[in-house]
């Protein structure tokens, strides 16, 4: 076909970052102005419809601040569906917030986009830098057949089908020139549009080609965008004013034979993916795996256990506060430094929220009162001589349970089961303190308590409940320091030797060498890619001190100082360091606990420096020629990347060799787990290196070897230098396949909780199959929300134990399920 036989359909549109190189107020502003333009030329007939970037965040961000006169204009052209909204709550990235997180996005912005009309059945992710694997399975799941995307993609032709791991698809249409393309805001229009059907000509397999006309943060330009369009006909063009669904049906009216890309999509051979924002500002991405975890693996189910359908609109409100820290340009950590604190300010309201939802579950359950005369035994200033755990697991938990009480007496103490049966316990802290409480119905007060930080080990605690436990004075084993340099356990030897540790797997006694290791190099790069100055500094880690072995019982912890000496930032034609150094310090604490395999690690970071990245590595002595890690619904195997290269051409990327994951990585028997660490890669030297920190000072350079060209306004970042102290934690251990290493990150992440309390809530669901996902325990409408997944390539059998009827799609349940490999599945739970 040649351009002449194309039809190239208009889709008006707007990209709307909510914050970025400007922050969210301003944008806001702005976008009153856009929105003026935009209804003024649909109620004149110079534009027929106009997409709103497929999110839902910008109409409500409008409504908030419009005028009533204004809001009636939008919700009139809303019920003509020339204003076309959904599916979407926000843009979000999709590798660095969870699944369920994107589960929610989808829902909420269908929800909302149905209260005014019919949302846009298309899977709009247009700037997203790369797409995960389980996309397509959850497009189909909200009935959207569907994808419109643009980076990632390697595939030379603007349609395909994309394939999730289960087996589902999407019909998905790639921008080969991207998103951003105000053609008609041009004044030679016609010339602008023969030249944009020339470029994307190519790529496609029918006589229909999409423009996306507008661009980020832009609007029509004030004229008559219909007279363009007319007039470039008369030129001899095709073109039509359209929209996203009715290009899609005309596309897939003609094609029939199309290749299947399968999986996720990373690729940077087309445009950009920028892959280091999975590193940038590594607090955000810490602080955003705390709050998910928090709602969706303590709250939702804690609240579900107490029975409180009343807050859905509460929780609601809450997710849309999370999700509005989701958009790539903030979770990615690549805008100017306000935006990232208004970020920090949102978390800030989400751990509030967490707090008191968790304390509003134990009085819905009856565990304890916010009044000095409610029905519970347990009042405010009651100590914690009883008191609750909560299992967040769906199957039986045997391990440690470490986390804070409170006391009035200074006691030797020991935790007992609600049985009496006494249970092995460690103090590993205790000192006095203030507890302050405010009840509903008397005075706030402090009293002066004793705070104790402890560990016991639990058998059989019954899966998604909530347990009793009690205090007993009683003296357990004294803690020791002792002038070692090793630890050890039933699974893992770990001895400092030098600055870096020797850690032997005692099952298999193989020996690694190296362990532990922390590196700095220089970057000369900003907030969306690494990259090394041309003459780099590596620096490494030293010893300083005497390191310190605490016995503590059954658990054995390992306590050493690192120094690194490093220049103090890049010079000033940043090509290599300045003269000036300065030191790096890392508190690192070790703790093995019995029966556990994996080791956990506390690192506290005290950063001085600008323009360095700093990683932890843990060479594997053997040839790695594939890792696995988790992104949202799936695990991943990913052949190793180990050839680095640094000198990118235009408008390219150099290829990309880091790799992203959510709570774990695994190789060679090897595993990693931890919180918020989402960038590894496998080095040269057969090294698993996790990226801690990177310190750059701008959103975006034009001069970095790694990337030809720029990728936002050049704006200073000076926070992005993350200056200052940070705490990591992670762990580390051998385990004999990804699927366990992926058991036991969620075993690190997601803690059983101690709780004020005293009341025992039987559980509610338990699955005898540890490996089987869980992704959300809800309260919704009349019945509970129970969201699987299954990680593995084979199908998952599991035996379910419930006292309630559990159903999916419909058809009630026995005690044994199947959940097919790589599948989502979503139950409904009703109460008995």
């Amino acid at each position: 076909m040649s351009k002449h036989d194309k039809t190239c359909h208009v889709v008006f549109q707007t990209h709307w970052d909510r914050e970025w190189y400007l922050p969210f107020e301003t944008f806001r502003h702005r976008f009153m102005h856009v929105m003026e333009r935009i209804m003024d030329g649909m109620e004149k007939g110079e534009i027929d419809q106009f997409v709103l970037d497929g999110q839902m965040a910008a109409i409500e961000d409008y409504f908030d601040v419009c005028s009533p006169a204004q809001k009636q204009r939008v919700l009139r052209l809303l019920s003509e569906e020339r204003l076309i909204i959904g599916p979407w709550y926000v843009l979000a990235d999709e590798f660095l917030v969870s699944g369920e997180s994107l589960w929610r996005n989808l829902e909420i912005g269908m929800e909302m986009a149905r209260e005014y009309g019919e949302p846009q059945s298309i899977g709009y992710l247009p700037d997203t830098f790369g797409h995960i694997s389980q996309m397509p399975q959850i497009l189909q799941a909200f009935d959207i057949d569907n994808a419109i995307l643009w980076r990632g993609i390697k595939i030379d032709s603007s349609e395909f089908r994309w394939r999730s791991p289960n087996g589902e698809e999407v019909f998905t249409v790639f921008l080969p020139e991207g998103y951003y393309q105000p053609v008609l805001n041009e004044k030679e229009t016609t010339s602008a549009l023969r030249t944009f059907i020339e470029k994307v000509e190519p790529y496609t397999n029918t006589s229909h080609v999409l423009l996306t006309n507008g661009g980020d943060h832009l609007m029509p330009s004030w004229e008559n965008m219909n007279d363009k369009i007319e007039a470039s006909n008369k030129a001899g063009l095709d073109v039509i004013s359209s929209t996203y669904e009715h290009f899609m049906d005309s596309v897939r009216s003609e094609v029939s034979d199309l290749a299947t890309y399968e999986g996720e999509m990373r690729s940077n051979e087309h445009i950009y993916v920028l892959p280091n924002v999975l590193s940038t500002r590594t607090y955000l991405k810490q602080q955003n795996q705390e709050i998910e975890d928090e709602l969706t693996r303590y709250v939702e189910p804690m609240l579900t256990l107490a029975d409180a359908p009343h807050l859905e609109r509460y929780l609601t409100d809450t997710w849309k506060l999370l999700l509005q820290n989701h958009p790539h340009d903030s979770i990615c950590g690549c805008s100017i430094d306000e935006v990232h604190k208004e970020m920090e300010t949102r978390t800030m309201r989400l751990r509030q929220r967490m707090d008191v939802l968790k304390k509003e579950a134990m009085y819905r359950v009856g565990a304890q009162d916010l009044s000095m005369t409610g029905h519970a035994t347990r009042k405010p200033f009651s100590d914690m001589e009883t008191f609750t755990v909560f299992n967040p697991h769906a199957y039986t938990y045997d391990g440690w349970v470490q986390g804070e009480i409170w006391l009035y007496e200074d006691s030797e103490i020991i935790v007992e089961s609600r049985d009496g049966k006494p249970l092995e316990t460690v103090i590993l802290k205790k000192e006095k303190s203030r507890h302050f409480d405010s009840p509903t119905d008397a005075f706030p007060e402090f009293k002066e308590v004793w705070h104790y930080q402890i560990a016991f080990l639990v058998q059989g605690l019954p899966a998604l409940s909530i347990q009793v436990f009690s205090i007993t004075e009683e003296k357990g084993p004294d803690a020791q320091l002792e002038e070692k340099t090793s630890i050890g356990n039933e699974f893992l030897k770990i001895e400092l030797r030098g600055s870096e540790l020797v850690v032997t797997d005692l099952p298999t006694g193989e020996v690694f060498e190296g362990m532990n290791r922390f590196t700095t190099s220089m970057d000369a790069g900003d907030e969306y890619n690494y990259s090394p100055p041309v003459h780099d500094v590596l620096t490494e880690g030293v010893c300083i001190g005497a390191p310190e072995v605490h016995h503590h019982g059954s658990i054995q912890e390992l306590r050493y100082v690192i120094s690194l000496d490093v220049p103090v930032s890049l010079n000033q034609e940043r090509t290599g360091p300045v003269d000036q150094r300065v030191e790096i310090l890392i508190d690192v604490s070790i703790r093995l606990f019995k029966n556990d395999p994996i080791a956990q690690v506390s690192l506290h970071v005290q950063n001085s420096a600008h323009d360095q990245r700093l990683r932890v590595g843990f060479p594997l002595q053997k040839n790695i020629e594939a890792s696995y890690s988790d992104t949202a619904f799936d695990v991943i195997e990913r052949i190793a990347q180990k050839e680095e290269r640094f000198e990118a051409e235009k408008q390219k990327e150099v290829p990309v060799v880091v790799e992203p994951s959510a709570s774990f990585v695994y190789a060679n028997r090897f595993s990693f787990v931890h919180r918020g660490l989402q960038e590894y890669q496998v080095t040269e030297k057969n090294e698993i290196a996790v990226t801690l920190i990177r310190s750059v000072g701008w959103l975006s350079r034009d001069d970095l070897r790694t990337r030809g060209g720029g990728a936002g306004p050049s704006f200073e970042t000076p926070d992005a230098q993350c200056q200052g102290d940070w705490r990591f934690e992670y762990g580390f251990g051998f385990q004999d396949e990804a699927v366990a290493a992926l058991y036991q990150a969620d075993r690190f992440r997601r803690a059983p909780l101690i709780q004020q309390g005293n009341k025992a809530i039987p559980s509610l669901i338990e699955f005898s199959n540890p490996y089987i996902q869980v992704s959300a325990i809800r309260q919704k409408h009349d019945y509970v929300e129970v969201r699987v997944w299954n990680p593995m390539e084979d199908m998952l059998r599991t035996n379910v134990t419930t006292e309630h009827d559990l159903f999916h799609k419909g058809e009630k349940q026995g005690d044994k399920l199947i959940i097919p490999s790589k599948t989502i599945q979503t139950f409904q739970l009703f109460r008995t």
